[in-house]
């Protein structure tokens, strides 16, 4: 399992995690991307866990994003 930490506090919606990984990200009612399950928190990360079949995607959606708020680890 992957561990991804999104920090949705500083998203700025350009909705790319959720075009490569919808199965993870969704965009919300203000137009924020969101973690589809959060199973924790640290500090101001939210964190969620992926499958390993699903590296590619999520590595794509943390180079990718405009911010740098996601981070894949494992």
């Amino acid at each position: 399992m992957l561990a991804i930490k999104h920090k949705r506090e500083d998203c700025i919606g350009c909705a790319f995690c959720a075009e490569v990984a919808p199965n993870y990200w969704k965009m919300d009612e203000e137009g924020l991307a969101q973690l589809h399950q959060i199973l924790d928190t640290a500090g101001s990360f939210e964190i969620g866990q992926g499958f390993e079949e699903d590296r590619e995607a999520l590595k794509e959606a943390e180079f990718h994003c405009p911010v740098s708020i996601i981070k894949i680890e494992g």
